[in-house]
């Protein structure tokens, strides 16, 4: 039956086109591009449809509701396009400028020529696109207030850190402005730094914390665009914006050397009267500054906020200024033309969580249980006396005594503990939480409170970027269910503008830790444009290699351990962090048929290559790497058979893991020359690292690369030369079950891929049960012991409670991607990039009774659902419409493969089906149209 067309789509109705957005976002108000990117996602009306697609659309611009409504495309009419693209296609109608609203629809052709009706309406409206935009406008901040002087050193001396004394204030800056006419649309633009709220009348604007995002601050700041219309009013209105330290006021954390200076803003608000007319407002001299009730911020150490020094009204208008200063002029952060708008979600308070567990320790002091470690910080209502100090220390674990609430997850780098302190008002209840500083916690000890706290009285704020959630894992095993929620938890706790390693110490964006789980975060979230930002933070982070100056080609520079800020360590740069820069581009290719990005990128990866090339050493060899990052007992001298893979073995591979992916790259931008350059050099690498590593064992005629570690990149990079395949897997599959009673003695650049690699090349059953097995190191242990986040470190917590490092740490839950491209099945491919192609390989459908996994593609929802009942092996799949997909069936035989009770040369979708041998078994594979499909595999 290979290479034959068994059936064609049934005739159906039209195309529903719906979903529609504009580089990525629903209907944004800040974009930055003169060419924004459109997508759509079609439905169909009935499940039953199969195979269908697009062959044809018309996309209408206009530059009001009123004209795409007459269906007038006074912007762009892109007339009939033959094309099945539905995503990622720039507009390419008039030049567009600065704040314009654009309003769009598109309608579509199917595989047959039929017309889709127009879809629903989306917009979108263009961000400050000249320098001169900004004209009318400065930095601006606070010059030397003695206001809160005499309190603010009472709390200083209370706290007993003089250290504090030359933190950055929190002001509050505000301006009234007169509008003579009523508004028909306002936009403000607004970047505050380190982090800022924007008032208007009184009431801040959106529901964002933590904003804006964190940058290389010298190279580029992003502004946020509020829609303000709603909250004017003709007449006198009040500005106002609230300043924290955020990453950018780094001077008592870490070192002063991390400090970009005080906090400062420079915002442009655009008021656009009904009758066609527009005035400008922006920050100046004539704004008025003062410091706020926020006495200290640090974004690590924490937040002290005194009530007695608030001032109700102070964004309204008639709030009283006569002890309020001129704003003064303030540096610029970076150049006008490198202002960028804000297009990642940003963080928000995702919900309230409640404590299961409040123990009185004695002394006036109470630990606190919110059953859960998380990233975010404590809200708290309380009646007490004016003056009275409320502190509120936060930890990830307790200590071993019951009672103490351990700190030295959480201190150590940065330099102190976590804290959260209150001076209350005295007049009534108060409610209060912090707005400029974040913490990984669990547990807290909160002293100070007049009475044990009551119910309600304390919440835990969940805070991380608001990244939609668009995957589904669930299995019959309960312990990979919970392995999963462990990992979506840890992720979420992570995102802060950036993907950090830790919420609670450091708050880096380790490079090693972000491609250990970019996959799982692709399958899981819709991560694209929070990825895509981080790229670009990585570019603003390159730097050149002092040791290797004398080499040129390399433009800006190579990448470092940490982007964005001035954290990264002065450290010889390591290829298996750097990678990171190829990977991420990578995966967002294949994950989002998105080339743009990696084109942005393709130069300073040229430039990576030529780096490490350069310090190739003898024998072919990279002698660049940290190695593999914390295996289990990584720093115990007393676990030998824990040592990590080398890292100029790492180094190596991951150098290959480059090229392979320059080489393909390469190709696909038509770029022949160097992709035939970076295929040679790939194969000379692969042949180095095969005379340098692979070991035989006379005693089992097994081949290894020396770890396990080793042995799983050899694997899945393809670096195994194929005659060798099997006695490699042999060799893994021995050290796995001989060496180390069955479980894994990988660090996170193994564990990323050690589950997949085993279920490819026939050892499901080893894969099913390390990932069940309760006994250390594996993670059903981890999850067994009560970590509801990720550990940093792998240790026998039985025998040795070490709450030294961090407990919330993402690197470690990498190998969940498995969930998805192991149990599930679903992975992308390079030729149909962004789901356009789907592949479906499910695995361990012998060791589970049933899984169902979901995600949601640019095309639409993907789904594989497979059940063991009495007949044989259900398997449930949805492709969406556009799409196609390549189906791996667990049998030999077409004769065992039923579809909806029909044989399948009877079955309409699919257009072809054979026999094939593929990673040492057997299996049907089908080609299959789009739609939902219910095949039955008899035993």
């Amino acid at each position: 039956m290979a290479g034959c067309v068994l059936c064609s789509a049934i005739v159906a109705a039209p195309l529903r086109v719906v979903g529609l957005k504009s580089e990525s976002l629903v209907d944004p108000i800040q974009l930055d591009s003169a060419s924004p990117r459109l997508a759509w996602k079609l439905r169909a009306e009935s499940s039953s449809d199969r195979g269908r697609s697009q062959s044809a659309y018309r996309i209408l611009v206009a530059s009001s509701l009123e004209r795409l409504q007459a269906n007038e495309g006074d912007l762009w009419d892109s007339g009939r396009v033959e094309s099945s693209r539905s995503t990622l296609i720039a507009y390419e109608g008039q030049a567009l400028a600065s704040r314009q609203a654009c309003y769009w629809k598109v309608m579509v052709w199917d595989e047959s020529g039929r017309a889709s009706d127009w879809s629903p309406v989306a917009s979108w409206t263009m961000a400050l696109l000249e320098v001169e935009d900004w004209k009318g406008s400065d930095w601006i901040g606070l010059g030397k207030d003695t206001r809160t002087s005499k309190l603010a050193e009472r709390e200083f001396m209370f706290r007993k850190n003089p250290e504090m004394r030359r933190s950055h204030a929190s002001p509050l800056l505000r301006k009234e402005v007169e509008l003579p006419k009523p508004v028909k649309r306002a936009l403000a633009y607004v970047s505050g730094v380190g982090y800022s709220e924007f008032y208007v009348n009184g009431q801040k604007m959106g529901d964002a914390v933590l904003d804006p995002g964190q940058t290389n601050y010298e190279k580029h700041t992003l502004y946020v665009t509020h829609d303000i219309t709603e909250s004017l009013r003709k007449g006198i209105n009040a500005l106002g914006i609230w300043l924290g330290s955020g990453f950018f006021g780094q001077n008592v954390a870490w070192e002063e050397d991390f400090d970009y200076g005080q906090p400062r803003a420079r915002a442009k608000v655009f008021v656009e009267y009904e009758d066609g007319t527009v005035e400008e407002f922006g920050t100046d001299s004539s704004w008025k500054a003062t410091t706020s009730p926020v006495v200290f911020d640090n974004v690590y150490w924490g937040e002290t906020y005194d009530a007695r020094l608030e001032i109700p009204d102070w964004a309204s208008v008639g709030c009283d200024e006569s002890l309020w200063q001129s704003a003064v002029w303030l540096e610029a952060p970076c150049p006008t033309e490198k202002l960028r708008s804000q297009l990642i979600p940003p963080i928000r308070v995702q919900r309230l969580i409640e404590p299961v567990e409040v123990k009185d320790i004695g002394g006036g002091k109470y630990v606190v249980d919110f059953g859960e470690n998380l990233a975010g910080w404590v809200e708290i209502e309380v009646e007490q006396e004016a003056g009275d100090v409320i502190t509120i220390v936060a930890g990830e674990r307790m200590e071993p005594d019951g009672v103490t609430v351990n700190t030295g997850t959480s201190g150590g780098a940065p330099g102190r503990i976590q804290e959260m302190i209150y001076v209350a008002r005295g007049d009534g209840p108060e409610r209060w939480s912090p707005r400029f500083a974040y913490h990984g916690f669990q547990y807290i000890e909160i002293s100070g409170l007049r009475s044990a706290p009551q119910p309600g009285q304390l919440k835990a704020a969940l805070v991380h970027s608001d990244i939609q959630k668009t995957g589904r894992f669930e299995s019959s095993e309960e312990l990979l269910n919970l392995q999963y929620e462990i990992t979506c938890r840890t992720l979420e706790a992570n995102w802060h503008s950036i993907p950090e390693d830790c919420p609670a110490r450091e708050k880096c964006g380790w490079l090693g830790d972000a491609h250990a789980t970019s996959d799982i975060s692709f399958y899981g979230y819709d991560i694209e444009r929070f990825l895509a930002k981080f790229l670009r933070d990585i570019e603003d982070s390159l730097r050149p290699d002092a040791r290797y100056e004398q080499v040129v080609g390399w433009g800006d520079g190579v990448p470092t351990f940490v982007a964005p800020g001035k954290r990264t360590p002065n450290w010889p740069l390591a290829i298996d962090w750097a990678v990171a820069y190829v990977i991420l581009n990578w995966d967002l290719y294949l994950h989002t048929g998105d080339a743009d990005v990696f084109r942005r990128h393709y130069q300073n990866i040229k430039h990576f290559v030529s780096y490490f090339e350069s310090m190739r050493g003898p024998g072919e060899i990279l002698p660049s790497g940290l190695g593999d990052w914390c295996p289990p007992l990584w720093d115990r001298k007393s676990a030998p058979e824990y040592m990590y893979c080398h890292p100029h073995v790492s180094g190596t591979a991951f150098y290959y893991r480059a090229l392979q992916i320059s080489e393909k790259m390469a190709g696909l931008f038509g770029e022949r020359e160097y992709e035939a350059y970076c295929g040679k050099l790939a194969e000379d690498v692969k042949d180095a690292f095969n005379e340098a590593y692979l070991v035989e064992d006379a005693a089992s005629g097994s081949l290894f690369y020396g770890s396990q570690t080793a042995t799983v990149m050899a694997l899945k990079f393809g670096m195994v030369p194929e005659d060798k395949i099997e006695a490699v897997v042999r060799g893994l599959v021995r050290d796995i079950e001989d060496l180390h009673a069955g479980h894994h003695a990988v660090g996170i650049h193994g564990l990323r891929h050690i589950y997949t690699v085993l279920a490819d090349f026939g050892h499901e059953t080893l894969a099913g049960k390390m990932l069940l097995d309760r006994t250390f190191p594996g993670p059903g242990y981890l999850a067994d012991y009560g970590f509801t986040t990720w550990p940093e470190r792998q240790f026998n917590w039985d025998k040795e409670p070490r709450y030294r490092n961090s407990m919330n740490h993402p690197m470690q839950g990498g190998f969940a991607a498995f969930f998805y491209e192991g149990i599930g099945g679903i992975r992308p491919v390079f030729d149909g990039a962004g789901y356009q192609t789907i592949e479906f390989r499910p695995r361990l459908m012998a060791e589970l009774d049933w899984a169902r996994v979901s995600k949601e593609s640019p095309y639409g929802t993907i789904r594989s659902e497979w059940r063991r009942t009495e007949e044989g092996l259900q398997w449930v799949l949805e492709i969406p419409v556009n799409s196609e997909a390549v189906a791996y069936l667990p049998t030999g035989s077409l004769e065992a493969v039923s579809e909806s009770g029909s044989d399948l040369e009877n079955v309409s979708g699919i257009r072809n089906a054979e026999v094939s041998t593929d990673a040492m078994r057997p299996s049907v594979k089908l080609r299959l149209g789009s739609g939902q499909y219910s095949f039955l595999i008899e035993d």
